[in-house]
């Protein structure tokens, strides 16, 4: 089945362009309409015509979907991106979203209809469901992706470097004297999760004399459930690691509590680091060394993006990445192995 990336490309144009025919928009060339509508006619692509309603009612709202609102990161790029709008003289419109139901097309009509929202920011993991990108690109919805899964080269993206983080903050549990250190990783189909897993390799490979055990790397896709019984395969067991590297904060909070249930003391026993600097790592006891990331300056960069197109819709910024710092933050959770 074809698609509008399809139709773009037959025709020559950019999706952009493609969206601004099918929306009806009166700034495109006789000759440019012409193509893309013979391009679609040749693909037999029928689009929907839901940005037709959406076109004659401007909004100063910003969508965000959320899967799990109560999510340590989504919750705290909520809080950033709140913010980040009102700076901007927007509102934000939230609303709940199951990629995975039989009827998220429907979930998506209902929320745009209702908010009338003509710029979205998508975090994870819709910042990685290209059926969903397709359609908002259809209906004339402009959006930015926050950590997407993968790179595009049409679509603007706002992330931090993954891997240079996960490398620091592993060369921190080597510089304590560890060189026997497992990791937690998160979703296999998240490339966050893969720089991540790179990162901690890349900084055991280099220092040369700790260990690179494939039995100590444990998918724990990102959640506290899953990862209890990721630390129970490292940490029960007389072979253990020293240390462990949990790919973000809710899967270091499963270690803590695998850990105190076989009575192991952090961090006399096991020293922990995290990743995401959400809420449960600074109440957590002993305090988590985790790594912050820049939840204010990814909301502010995504919000000024989608003011910049409002203020010229019919301008196409070419797509880009920005890479924004991190922070790492040393607390109570590390120390010296006995």
């Amino acid at each position: 089945m074809s698609n509008i990336f399809d139709v773009a490309k037959r025709a020559g144009v950019s999706v952009k362009t493609v969206s601004r025919v099918m929306n009806d928009a009166e700034k495109v060339r006789k000759t440019t309409r012409e193509r893309v509508e013979q391009a679609m006619q040749e693909l037999d692509y029928n689009p929907s015509h839901a940005a037709r309603e959406l076109r004659s009612a401007r909004s100063r709202s910003i969508g965000m979907l959320f899967g799990d609102p109560s999510s340590g990161f989504q919750s705290r790029f909520h809080h950033s991106a709140l913010k980040a709008c009102d700076e901007a003289g927007y509102f934000l419109a939230g609303g709940l979203f199951d990629e995975e139901a039989a009827d998220w097309d429907r979930q998506l009509s209902a929320f745009l209809s209702r908010t009338r929202v003509r710029n979205m920011i998508l975090v994870p993991p819709l910042s990685g469901a290209s059926a969903l990108h397709e359609r908002l690109v259809e209906r004339g919805v402009s959006f930015v992706l926050v950590s997407p899964a993968r790179s595009s080269k049409t679509i603007p993206a706002v992330r931090m470097d993954d891997y240079a983080a996960a490398h620091e903050v592993t060369r921190h549990l080597l510089d304590l004297g560890h060189r026997r250190i497992g990791h937690i990783a998160g979703a296999p189909d998240h490339v966050s999760s893969t720089l991540r897993e790179e990162g901690f390799v890349a900084a055991l490979r280099e220092h040369g004399q700790a260990e690179i055990r494939s039995d100590w790397i444990r998918c724990g896709m990102f959640t506290f459930e899953h990862a209890l019984k990721a630390a129970e395969d490292l940490l029960d067991t007389a072979d253990r690691p020293t240390a462990i590297f949990a790919s973000n904060d809710e899967m270091a909070a499963a270690v803590y509590f695998t850990a105190s249930r076989l009575g192991l003391q952090v961090p006399q026993d096991l020293s922990v680091v995290g990743f995401d600097d959400v809420a449960i790592a600074r109440t957590i006891w002993p305090t988590l060394t985790t790594i912050a990331q820049p939840y204010e300056a990814m909301s502010k960069a995504a919000v000024n993006y989608l003011a910049a197109r409002d203020a010229d819709s019919d301008a196409e910024p070419a797509a880009k990445v920005i890479t924004l710092d991190y922070e790492f933050i040393l607390r109570k959770s590390t120390a010296a192995p006995r």
